[in-house]
């Protein structure tokens, strides 16, 4: 086997499979590999276009690659190995290693750490996809390296913080010498719609047709409208999507089930949009902040004169999404009083305004979503056991973050784009320092703490600048020093505890030792200067945080002592 002896690592050397045939299973970076046959693997592909259409198969091995590559690049920082370079001398050798093609490079690749700036350009000899493709299906009339492609895509993303984009603009598979292909950041992207096609839930969730009834066999009508927000690839959030795709075409109750923060009224919304009640109203209402005594009021509505203050009559929520989505969010808070009128409504499908007579009919569909586990809470005497089984119709449930590492990175970019917009204060992208914070981070909070993480570091960074560590505040332990320096409660607790003499005598020692060989200022701020280079690897934006300066301060020293005008 081909090693490249030219790296200094010897994990990848010397364990690239860890062989346990023993026990039936191999591994490579410390996940667990299948060897398939490339013929089969390929018969299914054929299946898969035949069965489902080449456009919904192509999004599907792109994605399945996106994961492939996203993986591969958390397994590798997780084992320690940082360095862009190799980084991205590893990705292409593993993919070799896997057996799909052969890596030469057109150009040398270009990236930046600190703008998050990416270009390649490369050729895939041997490409298996897309001679599978000449075999099964003959010449295409698009690229076929599905698989490929999206693991380029992943595995850059992953390394670079910020979506990078491979397309492939020739290839084996549509008659072309060899397959070629160029990255390019997603913004730079010329056709960006088609990019994100396997990133989004909209491309693999589809509009039913306005008839009542569809076919099993018949293929999903393209999206009519997009669903912003809505960016995944993991197979946690496919998973979620598949099921939102089979309820969407019905009008059954559906239960969405995650921790706070996960965005179930998010994913309701998007249930909403693609059912036949897309024209209809969608109406939530959050249980827990309903106090007791209101809630029949707000669900099913007011007669005029019920009640000492209704002057005039007033429709429910369960009215207002009549021929709609009413979306019950902390539905496991109703009171039990409640729970019983609740069910009532559902079973009958009308209600009844407290203080009225007359029976209203509506046409609801009920999304409901809790945070708590509601078997438990029946068990408990909480919950009535006829409403959870009415509402249980077709549960989902909505993964945590930190299930999701493979969508962390799209995430990060669609709020940052988001709130910078919103703001109008241009940021030119993340650290690599920062993304690799937010990437090891558990999230309690979810999708919403995310959200919230990228508006407060697009408010703390500098306009036209990176942002960087000190601008995330995750944790509650980490605060600001004056000049924006992060600061935790150790290093408080270490600067509160030194006693202040001893820390003169160090630092007048330091000094003095400092000064016996040099004859100027400028040349200890030139040395400082370098050392801080040294130390953060060349990095100007690493060497300028740890000095405390901002990088432009750094860079306009620097070119002053290289220009030697230090007068």
């Amino acid at each position: 086997m081909h090693k490249d002896e030219s790296i200094e690592t010897p994990f990848l050397l010397e364990n690239e499979i860890l062989d346990k045939t023993a026990e039936g299973k191999i591994y490579l970076l410390g996940q667990r590999m299948l060897l398939l046959h490339g013929y089969t693997l390929a018969s299914l592909r054929r299946e898969f276009i035949e069965r489902i259409g080449l456009k919904t198969t192509r999004e599907i091995f792109t994605r399945l690659g996106y994961q492939q590559g996203t993986q591969d690049a958390l397994q590798l920082k997780k084992q320690g190995i940082t360095a862009l370079d190799k980084l991205f001398t590893f990705g292409p050798k593993i993919r070799e290693l896997e057996g799909f093609v052969l890596n030469r490079a057109v150009k040398k690749m270009h990236y930046d750490e600190d703008t998050g700036r990416f270009w390649g350009d490369y050729i895939w000899e041997s490409s298996w996809e897309s001679k599978a493709h000449l075999e099964h299906l003959g010449v295409s009339g698009s690229p076929a390296c599905w698989l490929m492609t999206g693991y380029a895509c992943g595995y850059t993303t992953t390394v670079m913080g910020r979506p990078i984009v491979w397309k492939e603009t020739e290839c084996v598979g549509m008659g072309h010498k060899h397959c070629r292909v160029v990255a390019t950041p997603l913004e730079e992207a010329d056709d960006i719609d088609e990019h994100l096609g396997f990133m989004q839930i909209e491309t693999f969730i589809s509009r039913p047709k306005s008839s009542n009834c569809i076919p099993l066999t018949e293929p999903a009508a393209a999206p009519d409208t997009v669903l912003p927000d809505m960016v995944g690839s993991s197979q946690q959030f496919n998973a979620v999507a598949s099921k939102l795709k089979k309820v969407a075409a019905t009008h059954s109750s559906v239960l969405l089930i995650g921790e706070s923060g996960v965005g179930k009224e998010r994913f309701a919304q998007a249930l909403h949009s693609i059912s036949q009640r897309a024209t209809g109203p969608f109406i939530s209402v959050n249980c827990a902040a309903i106090p007791a005594d209101l809630v029949e009021a707000e669900l099913f509505g007011v007669q005029k004169g019920a009640f000492t203050g209704a002057v005039e009559s007033r429709p429910g929520r369960f009215e207002r999404a009549d021929g709609g989505t009413l979306f019950l969010d902390e539905i496991s808070s109703l009171p039990l009083a409640a729970q019983g009128k609740l069910l009532r409504a559902l079973q009958e499908k009308e209600v009844e305004r407290v203080g009225g007579t007359e029976i209203i009919r509506v046409n609801v569909r009920i999304v409901a979503a809790a945070n708590t586990n509601l078997t438990e809470d029946v068990a408990n005497g909480h919950f009535r056991a006829d409403l959870y089984y009415r509402i249980n119709i077709f549960p989902i449930k909505i993964p945590p973050l930190r299930q999701r590492t493979d969508d962390i990175a799209l995430l990060i970019n669609l709020f940052i784009n988001r709130f910078a917009a919103e703001m109008q204060k241009p940021v030119t992208g993340i650290s690599r320092q920062a993304f690799n914070q937010l990437l090891n981070h558990s999230w309690p909070g979810n999708v919403r703490e995310l959200e919230n993480v990228c508006e407060r570091a697009v408010i703390l960074a500098e306009e036209n600048s990176n942002i960087d560590i000190e601008h995330l505040l995750i944790d509650e332990d980490y605060t600001l020093s004056a000049n924006n320096r992060v600061l935790t409660s150790a290093d408080t607790r270490n600067s509160s505890t030194t006693d202040p003499g001893e820390q003169t005598n160090i630092t007048g020692a330091a000094i003095e030792e400092i000064l016996s060989g040099i004859s100027s200022f400028d040349e200890i701020e030139h040395l400082i200067l370098q050392h801080a280079l040294s130390r953060n690897g060349g990095n100007i934006s690493a060497a300028a945080r740890y000095l405390n300066l901002r990088r432009g301060q750094f860079e306009y020293r620097l070119k002053k002592h290289q220009s030697g005008d230090t007068d």
